[in-house]
C-alpha cells in the first residue's frame, strides 16, 4: 500500500478532512475512547479529564448521568450516518465504514475524515469478522496517536447491552475476537466496561 510522508495511506477521497490533521491533534494527548456497552454506568469514570474523548454513533446522544460517563465528545466515529445530526456533535467525525461512502453528499464528505479501507481490511484478516465501530476504533486511533495513549471506557464486549437499544445483539461482530484484538494492543488497566 502507498502511504503519504506522515506514514498514513493516501485519502480516500481527496475532499475529505485529511488523516494527518486528525493525527496532529491525537499525538502525544491522553485519549478516552467511549463505547455504548450498558456497564460504562455501572462506575464513576474520569472521561472528561482526558485531553480528547472520543465517542461512537449514538454515543452523544445518550450521555445519561454526565458525572459517571462524561459530557464532552471531541471526536464522533460513525458508521450509520444521520446527517446534520452527526456532524454538528463533535468538532470532528470520522466515517469508520467502508460502506455507503458513495451515499454522501459532496458537502458532507468535505467535514468528515474516512478511515482508510485497507485498515479496515486489515483488522478484517487479523479478527476473521466484520469490525464494530469500536474495533476499527481502537485500531484508528492506535495507528495515529499510539496504544499507549488509549483508554477504553464501556467497552465490555457484548457483556451487558448497549446503551442506546437496551439490547446484546452483536451483528457480525465477534466479540471474543474484537476482546483479543483490544487486549492485545491495550493494558489491562486501560480497558474499563
Amino acid at each position: 500500500m502507498q502511504e503519504t510522508a506522515a506514514g498514513l495511506p493516501p485519502e480516500t477521497d481527496p475532499r475529505a478532512r485529511p488523516l494527518a490533521d486528525l493525527q496532529a491533534l491525537l499525538k502525544g494527548r491522553s485519549i478516552a475512547l467511549v463505547g455504548n456497552a450498558a456497564s460504562l454506568f455501572e462506575g464513576h469514570h474520569r472521561i472528561d479529564d482526558h485531553d480528547i474523548v472520543i465517542r461512537m454513533n449514538r454515543g452523544p446522544f445518550v450521555l445519561g448521568d454526565e458525572g459517571r460517563a462524561g459530557n464532552r465528545t471531541d471526536i464522533l466515529l460513525v458508521s450509520r450516518f444521520r446527517g446534520e445530526e452527526y456532524l454538528s456533535a463533535a468538532p470532528h467525525v470520522v466515517w469508520m465504514t467502508p460502506k455507503y461512502r458513495n451515499k454522501l453528499k459532496a458537502a458532507e464528505v468535505e467535514r468528515l475524515y474516512f478511515y482508510p479501507p485497507a485498515w479496515w481490511q486489515e483488522v478484517v484478516d487479523q479478527i476473521g469478522s466484520r469490525p464494530s465501530t469500536g474495533c476499527m476504533g481502537i485500531d484508528l486511533i492506535a495507528r495515529l496517536a499510539g496504544p499507549e495513549n488509549i483508554h477504553l471506557y464501556g467497552f465490555d464486549f457484548w457483556k451487558s447491552p448497549t446503551t442506546y437499544t437496551g439490547e446484546i445483539r452483536p451483528g457480525p461482530h465477534s466479540p471474543n475476537s474484537e476482546e483479543s484484538f483490544a487486549r492485545a494492543r491495550l493494558r489491562p488497566e486501560r480497558i474499563a466496561g
